[in-house]
């Protein structure tokens, strides 16, 4: 499993950056997950084994 750290920002943000973590099996299984590039913008900022 994979401890990822993200941050998006999106209209519900008001264009600030909200950061997030989770831990999934992968980086795509969170992109997919959380929606992450569909209508907002995100930064990977960290995967650490968990």
């Amino acid at each position: 499993m994979k401890k990822i750290t993200f941050r998006y920002k999106d209209k519900f943000t008001k264009g600030e950056w909200r950061t997030q973590w989770c831990v999934v099996s992968s980086v795509e299984e969170c992109i997919k997950i959380y929606g992450l590039g569909v209508d907002c913008e995100y930064e990977i900022l960290s995967v650490e084994d968990a």
